[in-house]
């Protein structure tokens, strides 16, 4: 009962660990292409989400949390707002409330998709 209740330690340690790097990996600066519109929005690691100029399509991004195949974007209160998943170095998804397209890139690369 000891060695399995130490490997279930072990493995949710290992499993915590993963998910933290993936969260280092994904901090910094991306574009976000909601439809048409394009903003430049930095991602810290603390989990919190700002943009670089005014971006009322996204104004209510305000946390982000990296997810075991994707980043998911937060409003302030915690509402999750979409699920993005990433591909090639980009993360892409739908916005929950409307269904708009959303594209997150590295600083530079995105290309806004009109959906």
């Amino acid at each position: 009962m000891t060695n399995l209740r130490s490997l279930l330690i072990a493995s949710a340690a290992l499993a915590f660990s993963a998910v933290s790097a993936q969260a280092a990996d994904a901090a910094g600066s991306y574009k976000l292409a909601i439809g048409a519109t394009t903003c430049a929005i930095t991602l810290a690691g603390d989990g919190s989400a700002s943009f670089a100029g005014d971006c009322a399509q996204g104004s209510d991004v305000a946390r982000w949390q990296a997810k075991y195949n994707g980043v998911e974007l937060k409003t302030a209160r915690g509402e999750t707002i979409a699920v993005l998943k990433g591909k090639d170095g980009a993360y892409t998804g739908t916005r929950f409330a409307d269904g708009r397209a959303l594209s997150l890139s590295a600083e530079g690369s995105a290309v806004a998709q009109n959906h």
